[in-house]
């Protein structure tokens, strides 16, 4: 049986919330620094229960620092730094827009590229940025509008130093031979296409060097290859092979093995090649054909239509150029018999040179191949030097191998940035 409370018992119980009301309204709230926050922390982060509440104090720039880590910095590689937000007591802020109020600045600002501020799991900020070419760098960074207080600080690049990391360990189909290796392309599956002059065949082989499948011969048919140079990824399953000694380009699907088109005769019209050295896809996705024997450049369509060509006439005529590739609206070709690289604009204007014959610091000597990577250095086969130099695109030395790499002849990167060079027997990886 359920007894009901009295009229007595109600009473009592109201008066003494009421007491218990007026004792927690004369209980002073806890007084907070005026920068602090709250921040709702799930458990896995500080290992909170599930519901706790924290505050900490906003980030004091007065107390915080921007760090080096252990590394050598080079032209033309990315620097990475430590930002360690604190706060007034000296521990790891944990503001909720650390990021958005962090400012880095870098000069000369004119040759740095790529600057990124990362958050990083333990409450500390990655900076990032990538240093075109050799020389002093002034840093400062800043935490809601205030300098760090080590900044600003200098720190020195010093030229890039490439060397061959490993050889990649080709394991041809059996009973084959390798004659002469050139041209080089990697798809984004990283299948690696390599073409043998020599042996007028293309090889497929996997990022380890197995090779996959083994494509051609010589002939004159649209089956078979006659000296292949150039080659490109036209997507994951297509390349595209500049069959020099035929003058015809060749269209191929790497998974069947099977022509899907051969273009192209003998002569200097349009649509016509003569000695068709290099090929590649500009950044509109354009075919960019190098044209050994017509000292020209022709760009064409997906659909094999002539769109421009240029080089072949005017004060700085090409000749006998061997490679070219684009980067920021420009095309960046090798003259081989001028020693030098020239820039044009994407309309053909050309812009300016660099370079001259020799076997110093940024002289070339009958370079084969070019590549710009991801960080914009412009990566050149110096081939009878025997390395691989490096340049900013407006032409500056910023480093070589130190490695003596044999008759360099291809170049190309892979999705993961390593870079691969091919000479007559071997694929090197750089680093």
């Amino acid at each position: 049986m359920v007894q009901k409370s009295s009229s007595w018992d109600i009473m009592q119980n109201k008066q003494n919330l009421k007491q218990r009301f007026e004792e927690l309204r004369g209980i002073q709230a806890a007084q907070h620094h005026q920068t602090s926050f709250i921040k709702f922390y799930p458990t896995p982060v500080v290992n909170f229960n599930l519901g706790d509440i924290a505050t900490k104090d906003m980030a004091d720039a007065s107390q915080s620092t921007l760090e080096e880590l252990n590394q050598t910095l080079q032209a033309g590689v990315e620097a990475k730094f430590i930002l360690f937000p604190k706060t007034p007591d000296g521990e790891i802020s944990y503001q909720l827009d650390l990021k958005q109020k962090t400012e880095v600045t870098i000069e000369p600002t004119r040759d740095v590229i790529q600057i990124t501020v990362c958050e990083t799991k333990n409450g500390t900020l990655e900076v990032s940025f990538i240093p075109q070419i050799p020389g002093s760098y002034n840093i400062e960074a800043k935490i809601n509008g205030d300098t760090l207080a080590n900044c600003p600080f200098t720190v020195e690049v010093k030229e890039r130093e490439l060397t061959v990391g490993s050889e990649l360990d080709l394991k041809l189909l059996e009973g084959d031979r390798i004659g002469i290796l050139w041209g080089i392309a990697v798809n984004t599956t990283r299948k690696i296409v390599v073409t043998d002059f020599d042996k007028d065949c293309v090889y497929i082989f996997d990022k380890e060097g197995k090779c996959l499948r083994k494509l051609g011969s010589k002939g004159n048919n649209a089956v078979i290859f006659n000296g292949p140079i150039g080659v490109t990824s036209f997507s994951d399953d297509e390349i595209l092979i500049a069959d020099t000694a035929n003058c015809r380009m060749q269209q191929v699907n790497i998974q069947t093995g099977t022509i899907v088109k051969a273009f192209g005769k003998f002569g200097v019209g349009k649509g016509e090649f003569s000695a068709p050295w290099d090929v590649f896809l500009d950044e509109e996705s354009r075919i960019v054909l190098t044209e050994f024997g017509a000292n020209r450049i022709q760009v064409m369509s997906h659909e094999w239509e002539t769109i421009s060509i240029f080089g072949n006439s005017g004060p700085e005529k090409l000749n006998r150029p061997m490679s070219c590739v684009s980067c920021q609206k420009m095309f960046f070709v090798w003259d081989t018999d001028n020693h030098c690289i020239k820039i044009f604009h994407q309309t053909g204007t050309f812009l300016h040179k660099f370079g001259k014959k020799g076997n110093q610091d940024g002289q070339l000597n009958k370079p084969y191949a070019l590549l710009i990577d991801s960080s914009n250095n412009l990566l050149v086969c110096d081939t009878i030097n025997n390395r691989v130099q490096q340049f900013s695109l407006d032409g500056r030395f910023t480093g070589k191998s130190i490695t003596h790499i044999q008759s360099p002849r291809g170049i190309a990167a892979t999705p993961d940035g390593r870079i691969l060079v091919t000479t007559p027997k071997k694929v090197f990886v750089l680093k």
